[in-house]
């Protein structure tokens, strides 16, 4: 993080909590926001692109809240506007807990694992079935299921991107896997248009907060909030393995039409060659490294059919 917005953040957040130095705080300059936790209580997120916020944000979840049907805490938040330094941000409750990584998952039981897939499931049932009207009302960000295939084949930032990032480094068979992926899912798009649902839109095992001494469900956060398909919701799931996903699926109340389960792949599929495209345009050595080993594996335990 620069010095600049770092001293801009503190001298905002010195007017709600008079005294705080940044050693009371915990930092993260990851994603699409710089996050503050303070005292393991609030949390100052204030975007690294500044702007103003979508006020669809803390509506969205206060709808959740209102449903009394999710199984955990929920990061309630408000935006706040900062008149002498001109900046938006959000300040949220912090959910205590660690990301419910794959290597923390191997530390909970059976029993504990499929209590928390039941969870994830009834969560998205209640996530996927909130009106879609006044989310459109308050400019909650929409996929275009006619043309979402345009914007992943020829869009610069879509499979045009990952090509020109990772063909240079890949051997064949792995390019072919890429490309079967990319290219199977923009041919069924084509096909099919995609169902649309409220979605999470960022659900990374690192989201999904839980408490590593009681193996329990602290919750979710980080809410990118769109309306898409809601089979991208699932995508984090599979790093848990398949009895995980079969549990959430037992617990869905939404439709799973024919094409969900493998558009559920695609999209975990697609955060993996993505997070390694975006390493190579870091010129980040250590993390293209991880990250190329990541695919790889990802690759020999999901071979093409």
């Amino acid at each position: 993080m620069v010095d600049a917005p770092r001293a801009i953040h503190l001298a905002i957040i010195r007017k709600r909590f008079p005294g705080i130095s940044l050693a009371e705080m915990t930092l993260d300059a990851g994603g699409e926001h710089y996050v503050y936790v303070l005292d393991r209580s609030i949390v100052f997120r204030f975007p690294q692109e500044p702007g103003p916020i979508p006020l669809v944000r803390p509506h969205a979840i206060a709808w959740l809240a209102a449903t009394n049907a999710i199984p955990f805490a929920l990061p309630n938040c408000k935006i706040e506007h900062d008149d002498e330094f001109g900046i938006w941000f959000e300040r949220a409750r912090y959910l205590p807990g660690v990301p419910f990584t794959p290597e923390v998952a191997s530390t909970f039981s059976g029993d504990e694992m499929r209590t928390i897939a039941r969870q994830m499931g009834e969560f998205l049932t209640t996530l996927h079935a909130l009106p879609l009207e006044p989310a459109r009302a308050l400019g909650m960000n929409e996929m275009n299921p006619a043309d979402f295939w345009d914007y992943m084949e020829n869009n610069p930032n879509g499979y045009p991107w990952v090509r020109q990032a990772l063909w240079p480094m890949l051997q064949p068979e792995g390019r072919a896997w890429v490309a079967s992926l990319f290219e199977w899912f923009i041919a069924q798009a084509k096909q099919t248009p995609l169902p649309l649902v409220i979605r999470h839109n960022d659900m990374q095992p690192c989201h999904i907060i839980v408490d590593p001494d009681a193996h329990k469900l602290s919750g979710v956060i980080d809410f990118s909030w769109r309306i898409a398909d809601p089979a991208g919701d699932f995508k984090a799931f599979e790093h848990y393995g398949p009895d995980f996903v079969a549990e959430v699926y037992a617990r869905y109340g939404g439709t799973v039409d024919p094409g969900f389960e493998a558009r559920r792949l695609f999209y975990t599929g697609h955060d993996v060659v993505f997070r390694l495209a975006r390493s190579c345009a870091a010129g980040d050595a250590e993390a293209i490294a991880e990250d190329h080993a990541q695919l790889s594996a990802y690759i020999r335990a999901h071979p093409i059919a």
